[in-house]
């Protein structure tokens, strides 16, 4: 944002702080839940288990954004 109105895509954005305090900022969520229909993996010590990500969009305040606003 800026002046209080959305801007241009921020791509290869890095976001600062911790995800507990993320969590505890959220002050909106969209009705656009949806699924990556991609497939990854997590593991460690030679365990794979298969992931999918996803989630709706969401307005948390008070994010400290780095990168460049070089669109999408």
């Amino acid at each position: 944002m800026k002046d209080g109105k959305v801007g241009a895509p921020v791509k290869g954005a890095t976001l600062i702080g911790d995800g507990a305090t993320a969590l505890m900022n959220i002050r909106g969520l969209g009705n656009d839940t949806a699924l990556d229909p991609g497939m990854g993996i997590c593991g460690k010590a030679d365990q794979w288990v298969p992931v999918g990500v996803g989630q709706s969009t969401m307005l948390i305040v008070g994010l400290t954004v780095g990168g460049s606003a070089t669109g999408a």
